[in-house]
């Protein structure tokens, strides 16, 4: 599981700042269509933490290389902590 969290770098001009989710959305649609990206989405707030991303990945080294993709992330905008989230077999998700 990784919690987005608000970053250092929200000051982008409105244009900019949209730019930036349309690419952080196409690269979620790349992680979902991968099967790395089974759960995300916004917290309907405006405090620190934004939001979460629940993901299949071999380990949590695995989710801090994908998450690293998230044009956010690289932007300043997002910064994330990764806590391995464990499920019971055969549960809602693998």
């Amino acid at each position: 599981m990784v919690f987005l969290k608000k970053g250092p770098q929200c000051n982008q001009p409105e244009e900019e700042a949209a730019r930036i989710r349309q690419a952080q959305y196409e690269n979620i649609a790349r992680l979902v269509k991968a099967g790395k990206m089974l759960v995300t989405g916004p917290f309907d707030n405006e405090e620190d933490l934004r939001g979460i991303y629940i993901m299949d990945c071999k380990d949590s080294l695995e989710a801090v290389e994908l998450v690293n993709t998230d044009p956010a992330v690289r932007a300043g905008r997002l910064v994330f902590e990764v806590k391995p989230w464990l499920t019971e077999k055969n549960s809602v998700f693998k």
